[in-house]
């Protein structure tokens, strides 16, 4: 005679095993709940009462919390069955979403849900575990710091314009009054207008790149083939002045020469050189007068490698991690009066972003030196 099964114990029911979560759930500090295999919010501690507003009917099947509406976070309404909750009850796994959820009193909040499956000893469902996680006032920030740098942004776009309007009548007229000067104090203030104006025209270069250099997208670069040649004239073009200036003197060593001469890149040679420029000022920048400055260029497969090395002020370890931020001023040279906005090695790094590549900086401390380093995928062929 086969056995009639027996019916089962109190303790082997779903709803035992909710209720033993029961005291669990009081003492977890952020919003918890739990509810039955058919969505039934079963307990919740006070935090997820408050969240809500109200606390459900623990016999009302399909609620899985006590929100009045989920919406995704594209604002569109999300279906109660589709919550976390019920998705962990189905699939008997773990499951979390990033939602918006609407209280009681109507007010909508961004939080993060998570809904894990409450197994008993035979394996099935018992129910949902959840807790919940208010991140509203995270996202409000985050909100209004992509505010502030859209509007940094358009602040320095229309004032990089408004300068750049008046500068080009003064550069021309500097130009004119050269040629035609003869009187040496002439010369000598043509001369002037010329270099001041055209470290005018850099930063307000720069400050058009400013406002694109967080995300390295946004950096427009044409890609063309073009010679190691072309990129280094773009820089000493852009760098040589000053450094006549200060009488220091830039060694360039090609490793291996022939090859580096003779490789053929694929990239925005211009911006190259922009980025390559904005790293030798800055060597410039912190080295003392009469200091030299070196710049390797290697070949490694399809990898462009510059690497630009100072004996200058140095930059201490703390510091390291900063040194890409916009507008971050560290310490100056002694003896030389601070320049720029602190955007050289920003646009720099942008620029090489906009490449698939990298750049990055090493220093022994104060005193020791700086060297910055470029690893840019751009070689189309090298030749030996």
């Amino acid at each position: 005679m086969a056995r009639i099964p027996q019916g089962r114990r109190a303790s082997d029911r779903p709803e035992h095993a909710l209720d033993n979560l029961a005291s669990l759930i009081g003492q977890i500090a952020c919003p918890a709940y739990c509810c039955t295999p058919d969505g039934a919010v079963r307990h919740a501690n006070d935090s997820a009462r408050r969240l809500w507003g109200a606390c459900p009917d623990p016999a009302e099947a399909g609620r899985w919390d006590g929100f009045t509406a989920l919406y995704g976070r594209d604002g569109s309404p999300l279906e109660k069955s589709a919550s976390p909750a019920a998705l962990a009850a189905r699939g008997g796994v773990q499951s979390s979403a990033e939602l918006l959820a609407e209280s009681v009193d109507g007010q909508q909040r961004s939080v993060v849900l998570h809904a894990r499956a409450v197994r008993q000893a035979d394996g099935s469902t018992a129910g949902v575990l959840c807790s919940v996680k208010d991140i509203s006032e995270q996202r409000r920030l985050e909100a209004e710091v992509q505010s502030a740098h859209e509007r940094r942004g358009a602040f320095l776009h229309v004032l990089a314009h408004e300068l750049r309007n008046p500068l080009a009548p003064v550069m021309a007229a500097g130009t004119i009054l050269g040629r035609k000067a003869t009187e040496p104090d002439t010369v000598r203030i043509a001369s002037v207008i010329m270099r001041q104006t055209g470290q005018l025209a850099r930063f307000v270069d720069d400050l058009l790149q400013a406002s694109r250099i967080e995300r390295a997208c946004d950096v427009p670069v044409s890609i063309r083939p073009a010679k190691v040649r072309e990129v280094l004239e773009n820089a000493r073009g852009a760098v040589d002045c000053v450094l006549r200036q200060r009488g220091q003197a830039l060694r360039v060593a090609m490793h291996p020469a022939g090859q580096v001469n003779g490789a053929l890149l694929r990239c925005d040679p211009e911006r190259l050189g922009q980025a390559l420029a904005c790293t030798l000022l800055n060597a410039s920048q912190f080295s003392d007068d009469g200091a030299g400055i070196s710049l390797e260029v290697a070949i490694d497969g399809v990898f462009l490698e510059l690497l630009v090395s100072d004996q200058g002020i140095g930059v201490e370890a703390a510091d390291l991690p900063f040194l890409f931020e916009p507008f971050r001023q560290f310490a100056g040279h002694p003896g030389r009066m601070t320049s720029g906005a602190g955007l050289g090695l920003a646009i720099a790094r942008s620029i090489s972003r906009a490449h698939g590549g990298t750049v990055s900086v090493d220093s022994a401390g104060s005193g020791q030196g700086t060297r910055l380093k470029f690893v840019l995928p751009v070689v189309d062929a090298a030749f030996s």
